[in-house]
């Protein structure tokens, strides 16, 4: 079998004439992988997004658009959650996938895709562990807005000379149901998206992690959290228990909202406002 391509972040093989271009151009260090645009001369992952506009937009438009954001490992995941917070809003529209949207919804969507030209100015480092690893804390955060809510998993290293890194992992989210929750509930069904999230992280890492952190800003989901299924109402109970039961070995604390990086799913982000958020 043959290789045909490959490519490398190896300062090594950079330096030699193995291929034929010039290796400090951006352009061609910029190569797809898994769907992926990863940039070998950084070392870090990078996006971009084609845009399609219309002289009037549908709901089959609005659709068409969010799927053209590939995001395998939820490192955009504020955006896509403004973008579904919108499309919630056309289904309680109850619009036909044909049916033109007002002037005002126009606006609104036409604004938002115009930002997706600053998701170029994003990169994200694809190494997210240290050389000589001490130790590994997975720290993960959890919030819930009444529009919808997310999980939000950070990988915390300490090398054997002090160093520290903390590295954004992944993400998920989830718009809230079409009917009608509490805060409170949505913020549980944030902690169970974490955990789930926290053991497939824990799952595919190579290095066994030293602690799990969990966080929320809930008080309430932290205290039913803490309280024995049977004594709870059946919706909050079958929650509760699939949580326990998936974080034995995990710590569960609370965060003040201010400092909660999982505010940003909850809300959603435009892409302006994502390239310029601190992740």
């Amino acid at each position: 079998m043959n290789l045909h391509k490959w490519c490398t972040n190896v300062p090594q093989f950079n330096e030699q004439d193995i291929f034929p271009f010039d290796r400090n151009s951006e352009q061609i260090n910029t190569v797809k992988t898994l769907g992926l645009l990863w940039n070998s001369f950084s070392d870090t992952f990078t996006y971009k997004v084609s845009v399609s506009k219309t002289p009037r937009f549908t709901k089959r438009d609005e659709l068409s658009q969010i799927a053209r954001i590939y995001d395998p490992l939820g490192l955009l995941r504020p955006l896509i959650s403004k973008a579904k917070i919108f499309m919630q809003q056309l289904w309680l529209l109850k619009l036909t996938w044909n049916e033109i949207l007002s002037s005002e919804l126009s606006q609104q969507w036409e604004a938002f895709i115009d930002t997706l030209q600053y998701l170029e100015a994003i990169s994200v480092p694809r190494c997210v562990l240290l050389t000589s690893v001490k130790s590994i804390i997975v720290q993960g955060f959890a919030d819930a807005s009444s529009k919808a809510y997310g999980a939000v998993v950070y990988i915390q290293a300490v090398s054997k000379t002090g160093e520290t890194r903390n590295q954004l992992l992944c993400s998920k989210s989830r718009v809230a149901p079409l009917k009608m929750m509490t805060i409170p509930r949505l913020e549980l069904a944030a902690c169970l998206l974490l955990v789930k999230l926290t053991n497939k992280v824990l799952a595919a890492l190579k290095e066994r992690a030293d602690s799990v952190k969990l966080w929320t800003d809930s008080y309430i989901a932290l205290s039913w959290i803490n309280t024995f299924p049977h004594l709870l109402k059946t919706f909050v109970a079958n929650r509760v228990s699939q949580i326990q039961q998936l974080s034995k070995d995990f710590q569960w604390r609370h965060i003040s909202s201010e400092c909660n990086p999982a505010d940003a799913l909850s809300r959603g982000l435009d892409a302006r406002t994502l390239a310029a958020y601190e992740l």
